[in-house]
């Protein structure tokens, strides 16, 4: 099985592949389609994996409509290609799924959980090169080296949560 987190643009529609090993993460390719929309996406997706089981965990903004794609939602274009659709009801905070990439680069125990392949070059120069704000934990969106990042943060995010869901306790 692969996973697959996507961030939908235009320049550039971005997606990490990955293979998921118990709680690893193994980074084994990227796309980035400049000037493109997910039907291009899937196509591409299709393409370099025609037989692969997908779960796809996209921007959670892809479920509004789009007229340009006569009503038809990103969600739903991903869902019509037959791959399964994992996002949460609403945007998490983004330094939660910041935080949590970091911690699959190095957890405060020093493990490593997140591996990258050499040839994936541009998720790596954009792990390297993502920057914030000045004076703020904002990342900076007028960088370019987002969107690789959003669609690795929305992945590692739904599968590995720094925040928890927390059971409610009755109050006696």
């Amino acid at each position: 099985d692969l996973h697959i987190g996507i961030d939908f643009n235009i320049d550039p529609v971005s997606a990490v592949v990955a293979k998921k090993v118990g709680n690893r993460l193994h980074i084994i390719d990227e796309i980035k389609i400049f000037g493109s929309n997910t039907d291009e996406l899937v196509q591409e997706i299709r393409t370099r994996y025609p037989t692969e089981t997908i779960t796809c965990y996209p921007d959670p903004a892809g479920a509004q409509r789009k007229t340009s794609a006569g009503g038809r939602t990103d969600h739903t274009i991903l869902r019509n290609a037959g791959f399964r659709v994992q996002v949460p009801h609403g945007h998490n905070a983004v330094r939660d799924g910041i935080n949590a990439v970091n911690a699959k680069l190095r957890s405060s125990s020093g493990e490593t959980t997140l591996y990258i392949a050499p040839h994936c070059k541009y998720v790596i120069e954009c792990l390297e090169k993502h920057t914030y704000k000045e004076g703020t934990s904002i990342p900076d969106k007028d960088s370019g080296f987002d969107h690789m990042n959003d669609a690795l943060r929305y992945m590692v995010d739904y599968l590995f949560p720094i925040r928890q869901p927390v059971a409610e306790m009755p109050i006696q």
